[in-house]
């Protein structure tokens, strides 16, 4: 069993594709996905999804793919939102950002 919960990329999709055939890995779990920024996080219900790879990985029993929903957790939301204030406050009182992020 491999669980994929940090990056998308960091695995060889193709490869663990031909893993979990050959039977060499007994099961994947995957919170995140390559080309996940064309799928995830928007509503395609009603279109048909033209990727073949992902296709795959979905056909098999022994494969779950979540939408990158592993950061959603009860701490994460609550520092996202503490953040979040911070930095409105930081803005509104004219001081310099905590976590200001520079041009790129």
């Amino acid at each position: 069993m491999f669980i994929n919960t940090s990056r998308g990329g960091l695995i060889d999709t193709e490869a663990v594709i031909e893993a979990l055939r050959s039977g060499q890995l007994g099961g994947l779990a995957i919170d995140v996905y390559e080309q996940e920024a064309d799928l995830f996080f928007r509503d395609l219900s009603g279109t048909i999804v033209d990727d073949s790879v992902l296709q795959q990985l979905i056909t098999f029993p022994n494969v779950i793919v979540t939408g990158h929903q592993a950061f959603l957790t009860r701490e994460a939301v609550t520092t996202i939102c503490e953040t979040t204030l911070r930095s409105v406050t930081e803005f509104e009182s004219g001081k310099s950002l905590t976590n200001e992020v520079g041009a790129s």
